[in-house]
C-alpha cells in the first residue's frame, strides 16, 4: 500500500474506525444478535476500506463511515429483530431528533426557541460529529493547515432581511446566525501570470461564471496519457479545442441560449417542465444534439447526482441552466467556507450549544474554534447531542392516533439502548426512514419508494505544492471520461482567510486539490446508475481509489511536472452512499402537481419527517426550513 511522503502507516490506520459494525460490502449472512444483555455481536472491518482521515476534531468521521454502512444495509436485510421488547427504556425526553444534520439542527433551533419550560430533547447521530454532509477535512502540510470541504459547499450570499422570522431559507438562517457578508481572500500576486481562482467546487462549471477561474479541458487522444489542454475554451469560443464544426456550433448555441420559455409563476414552471428531463427538453425545445446534454451532464451530476437524462427541466430551471434562464449575472459571485457548509452548522451549534465550540460568538472562532465534544451531551442541559448512536427503530408506543409516546432504539459501543419521547423528527434520509419507522403508514412506504438515491464521491488530495497546475495556466480541470479514467473535474479553491486560518497562495507551497466524483451513465434507466454507482462507490477499497486518482493526476499533469511521490502529501476520501435524492421528472408533482414528497411532509402520529431531500435540489437554507416545518408540525404533541 502506498503513501504519500507525509502519511505513516500509524497516521493511515488511526484513520480507521475500528467499533459497532463492520463493512458489509458482498456479505449475505446476518449479525449474530444477543438480546440476553442487550449487546451487537461485532464485526471486523476491512481496513483498506476508510483509509486516512487526516488531523483535527473530523478525522474519524469522513464520508459515510464504516459502521453507518454496515448498520444500513444489516436494518436493510433484516439482520435487527423484529421487535424491541426487550429493550429496557432508560430515558425519556420531550422531543428526540434523529439526525445531526443541517435539517436536524434546523428542527433544534426551532425548538430552542419554543421551547416551554422543564421540556428536555435529545439528538441522535450516527457519525462520530455533527453535520451529515456538512463536514470538512484537515489536514497538516509541513506545520501548514489546510481545510476541505467533505461534500456540501458553495452558497451566494443572500438578500438581507430585516425580519428574519417573516423569510425562509438561505435569508431567514443567514440573518438569525448572524453569518458574515463580506469576507477576506488571499490574493494573487500581480508579478505572477494571471490565473482566476473559484471559491468553491462548482463556479467554474456555472455558465456565465466559469471565466473567473482559468479552467483547462483535457481531450485525449485515445493513446495512454496523451492528449491537449484547452485553456479558458469558452472565452476562445471552442477554438482552441479538437471538437468538430458540429459539435462546437451545438455546445456554443447551448452556452448562449437565454430563457427559451417565460412562466407566470414557479408552480406554473413546474407543472411545464417536470414532465421531463433537461436532456428531453434541449432536444424538444432547442433542437440541440447530445453534445450539450453530455456538456451539462458536469454540472448537473455535480449538482444533482445524476446527469441530463435522469434530472428533471423544472430543476435544471431552479440551478439555473441555458435554455430555460438566463445567465447568472457576472457579479453574483460564489462563496465557500474552508470546511464547506461545515461553517453553518457550526453556527447552528454554537447557538444550540455554546461550549461545544471553544470561543467566542465570532466569525473566526466559529469557524476555526475546536469542539468540545464533552459539551454536547451534558445532563441537565435542555438540548442534548448524542454521537455515535445509531437509531435503528422508532415505533409509537400503541396506536400511533392515539398513543402519547414513541419509543427510540438506537445502538451505541455495542449495545442496545432505547429512550422514550413525546414526540420524534425524523430528520434522516428515506432510504433508512422505511427501514426504522417500524409502524411507518403505507402511503408513506409507498411514497419513499419512488424516491432515487445517487452516490457521491469527494476526495481531497492535500499537496505540497501545485507547481504542474501553475504551468499548464490552470487553477481546474474538466476531463472527458475514457476508459479507466477517474473522475470528470478537479479545482482549487481560492483560499479564505479567517483569523489564524491563513492558508497560502502559492504554486510552491501546500494546497488541496478536490475532485467532485458523481457516477453517472447517461442511457441506463435511472435506478441502474444510481445502483451500478452505489456498487463501485462501496466495493472500491482505499488503495485503488489511490491508484486511480493518482494514476488519472499521472495522465493529466505528468506532462507538466507532477510526481506524486514528491507531490502528494495526503488523500482522504468522503464516500457519501445516498448523496443525492436525485430530483427526476415527476419529483415535483409534474402535470398533476402531486409529489411523493408531499406525502412523507404529513405528520404521522408524533413523528415528523425532515431532510434535505424533499427539497429537491438540497442546500443548506431550504434543509433547515423542513426541519422547523417537521418541528412546528409536532409542537403541539410536546
Amino acid at each position: 500500500m502506498s503513501f504519500g511522503p507525509h502519511i505513516t502507516r500509524r497516521d493511515f490506520l488511526n484513520g480507521v474506525l475500528l467499533s459497532l459494525g463492520g463493512m458489509l460490502l458482498g456479505c449475505r449472512t446476518s449479525p449474530r444478535v444477543s438480546l440476553d444483555n442487550g449487546s451487537l455481536a461485532s464485526w471486523s472491518v476491512p481496513p483498506d476500506w476508510y483509509g486516512y482521515g487526516g488531523v483535527g476534531d473530523y478525522r474519524f468521521s469522513h464520508g459515510n463511515t464504516p459502521e453507518a454502512v454496515e448498520t444500513a444495509h444489516r436494518l436493510r436485510d433484516g439482520g435487527f429483530p423484529a421487535d424491541f421488547t426487550q429493550v429496557e427504556v432508560i430515558e425519556e425526553y420531550d422531543l428526540v431528533i434523529v439526525g445531526a444534520g443541517i435539517a436536524g439542527l434546523g428542527a433544534a433551533l426551532e425548538y430552542s426557541k419554543k421551547r416551554k419550560p422543564g421540556q428536555s430533547c435529545l439528538m441522535l447521530d450516527n457519525h462520530p460529529i455533527f453535520g451529515g454532509e456538512a463536514k470538512e477535512n484537515e489536514f497538516d502540510v509541513g506545520g501548514v493547515r489546510l481545510f476541505g470541504p467533505q461534500g456540501s459547499n458553495g452558497f451566494f450570499v443572500p438578500e438581507a432581511v430585516s425580519d428574519p422570522d417573516g423569510a425562509s431559507g438561505d435569508p431567514r438562517y443567514y440573518a438569525e446566525l448572524g453569518v458574515p457578508r463580506e469576507f477576506r481572500y488571499r490574493d494573487w500576486p500581480s508579478e505572477e501570470k494571471p490565473l482566476g481562482f473559484s471559491p468553491d467546487n462548482y463556479e467554474y462549471m456555472v455558465r456565465g461564471l466559469e471565466g473567473y477561474t482559468s479552467v483547462g479541458h483535457f481531450f485525449g487522444s485515445g493513446v495512454s496519457g496523451e492528449g491537449q489542454w484547452a485553456v479558458d475554451m469558452w472565452e476562445r469560443q471552442l477554438a482552441n479545442t479538437p471538437l468538430s464544426e458540429a459539435t462546437r456550433e451545438t455546445l456554443l448555441r447551448w452556452h448562449a441560449s437565454g430563457a427559451t420559455r417565460r412562466f407566470g409563476s414557479d408552480e406554473e414552471a413546474a407543472r411545464a417542465l417536470d414532465t421531463m428531463s433537461y436532456e428531453e427538453f434541449l432536444g424538444s425545445e432547442l433542437r440541440l444534439g447530445a453534445e450539450a446534454a453530455r456538456y451539462a451532464d458536469l454540472f448537473l451530476a455535480s449538482a444533482c447526482g445524476l446527469g441530463s437524462d435522469a434530472v428533471s427541466a423544472y430543476a435544471a430551471y431552479r440551478l439555473p441552466m441555458p435554455g430555460l434562464t438566463e445567465p447568472v449575472p457576472p457579479d453574483l459571485r460564489r462563496v465557500s467556507f474552508p470546511g464547506g457548509n461545515s461553517g453553518f452548522v457550526r453556527y447552528f451549534v454554537k447557538r444550540l450549544i455554546p461550549d461545544a465550540i471553544a470561543g467566542s460568538d465570532s466569525f473566526e472562532e466559529i469557524i476555526t474554534g475546536r469542539i468540545d465534544f464533552g459539551a454536547l451531551d451534558r445532563r441537565r442541559q435542555p438540548l442534548r447531542l448524542r454521537l455515535r448512536s445509531t437509531v435503528i427503530g422508532v415505533e409509537h408506543e400503541g396506536h400511533p392516533a392515539s398513543s402519547g409516546s414513541v419509543k427510540v432504539v438506537y445502538a451505541r459501543d455495542g449495545r442496545l439502548r432505547a429512550v422514550r419521547a413525546r414526540a420524534v423528527i425524523m430528520a434522516t434520509g428515506g432510504w433508512m426512514n422505511r427501514y426504522v419507522v417500524r409502524d411507518l403508514p403505507p402511503a408513506h412506504r409507498e411514497a419513499y419508494m419512488q424516491f432515487i438515491h445517487a452516490p457521491f464521491l469527494v476526495a481531497n488530495v492535500a499537496l505540497t505544492n501545485w507547481r504542474f497546475l501553475y504551468r499548464l495556466g490552470i487553477t481546474a480541470a474538466i476531463w472527458d471520461r475514457e476508459e479507466g479514467d477517474f473522475g470528470y473535474t478537479c479545482n482549487l479553491r481560492k483560499p479564505m482567510l479567517v483569523g489564524d486560518y491563513r492558508p497560502p497562495l502559492d504554486p510552491d507551497q501546500p494546497t488541496v486539490l478536490s475532485f467532485y466524483t458523481p457516477f453517472h451513465r447517461p442511457g441506463l434507466p435511472l435506478r441502474t446508475q444510481a445502483t451500478l454507482g452505489r456498487t463501485e462507490l462501496l466495493r472500491t477499497s482505499y488503495p485503488e481509489y489511490e491508484g486511480q486518482i493518482y494514476g488519472q493526476m499521472m495522465k493529466l499533469f505528468a506532462a507538466s511536472g507532477f510526481d506524486p511521490g514528491r507531490d502528494v502529501a495526503g488523500l482522504i476520501l468522503n464516500r457519501w452512499g445516498h448523496a443525492y435524492s436525485v430530483p427526476f421528472p415527476g419529483f415535483f408533482g409534474g402535470a398533476s402537481g402531486r409529489a411523493p414528497r408531499d406525502v412523507i411532509r404529513t405528520r404521522h402520529g408524533r413523528i415528523a419527517f425532515a431532510h434535505s431531500e424533499l427539497d429537491g435540489l438540497q442546500h443548506w437554507g431550504p434543509a433547515a426550513d423542513e426541519g422547523r416545518r417537521a418541528f412546528n408540525q409536532l409542537a403541539d404533541a410536546i
